[in-house]
């Protein structure tokens, strides 16, 4: 017989779009400060905190709204396409068309599933194909040798197109003799301006924001007054977030990632949450995720952690096979024997 304490920390996903509209296609970034919002999954093993996604738990699982949007996002509505084994497993369709021959997606027909031979990632800037050890991998949900229909891959380009990471993405299919699909995915990273300033900020216990959708009709003044109320209320976040626990040692690691790289890019934003989120759980902090980046185009990065914080408390005592059972500890002797902290 054993006990077993149980904690858990919820954090809501959102599905808003804080980003001005902008067409499948692409996605520009925007000259103000922002924030933006995306998908990935950390690299790595799960961590059984709830989280979900790739690598076991998203790099966020929902985000707290700030400014103009998040930069990490795992759940959108509607949800992305993902294949597992049911999918792989699934009848398909031959697309019917010549081999070898490059495909729009809006040429693909409505009523077929298509089955996926390759993914491929061309990167426009530096005009050459990404291997699958590239980060911008993570953050597609399709998978090679997944079955999609042409609906389920326009609603992973719109998610990509829309999460700010891109100036310009688009996906394009190439004819296999085998009657599959080999798919591109073509993408210009989107930057900002150089950062000379760090900060991070613990989120996990704030409330998630409910911002203001941004009328496409709305006039020059009235779009100058909405981005002036984003930033207003993402300071107004940032002065009330408590500060996170990174050490100094890590606040100059990443500092100097910033001064190393010049322009703020997707991949350096990438590689600072991977740093950060490694000295967590290096320490122990296994729920803790990055889940947004806000103040991009200014001169300060601001880094927004979910630590988990522990909100509940189970306790619980099972058998050798897992069931729940009566225990002979009185639980004030167990809560006695945890930690204050």
């Amino acid at each position: 017989m054993h006990s077993l304490v149980a904690a858990s920390h919820l954090l809501p996903s959102s599905t808003r779009r804080q980003l001005p509209p902008s067409p499948p296609s692409s996605s520009r970034a925007s000259s103000r400060a922002t924030t933006i919002k995306c998908r990935f999954a950390s690299r790595g093993g799960g961590n059984n905190c709830g989280g979900s996604g790739g690598g076991g738990f998203s790099g966020g699982g929902g985000g707290n709204n700030g400014g103009d949007g998040n930069f990490w996002e795992k759940l959108f509505s509607p949800s992305p396409a993902i294949a597992d084994d049911n999918n792989q497993n699934q009848e398909w369709d031959s697309h019917g068309l010549p081999a070898n021959i490059v495909v729009q997606l809006n040429k693909l027909s409505g009523f077929k599933k298509y089955k996926l031979s390759e993914i491929l990632f061309f990167d426009r800037r530096r005009w050459t194909t990404v291997g699958t050890e590239d980060s911008f991998f993570e953050m597609v949900s399709l998978r090679p040798g997944g079955i999609y229909t042409k609906t389920q891959l326009q609603k992973e380009l719109e998610t990509l197109a829309t999460c700010g990471m891109f100036e310009k993405v688009d996906m394009e299919g190439k004819t296999n003799p085998d009657g599959t699909l080999g798919l591109t995915i073509s993408f210009a990273e989107s930057t900002w301006q150089s950062a000379d300033r760090f900060r991070c900020i613990n989120v996990g216990l704030m409330a998630q924001s409910k911002p203001i959708e941004m009328d496409p009709d709305m006039t020059d003044k009235e779009k100058l007054e909405y981005y002036k109320s984003q930033e207003k209320d993402y300071k107004r976040r940032i002065e009330r977030a408590r500060p996170c626990l990174l050490p100094m040692q890590v606040h100059r690691e990443v500092l100097q990632m910033l001064r190393d790289q010049g322009k703020v890019s997707a991949r350096l934003l990438q590689k600072i949450r991977d740093r950060v989120q490694k000295w967590y759980h290096d320490e122990g902090y296994a729920c803790a995720q990055v889940v947004n980046f806000g103040n991009l185009n200014t001169k300060e990065v601001v880094c927004e952690v979910v630590e988990g914080d522990i909100t509940q408390l189970v306790i619980q005592f099972q058998d050798k096979l897992g069931n729940v059972i009566e225990g002979n500890t009185q639980l004030p002797v167990v809560r006695r024997e945890l930690p204050r902290q």
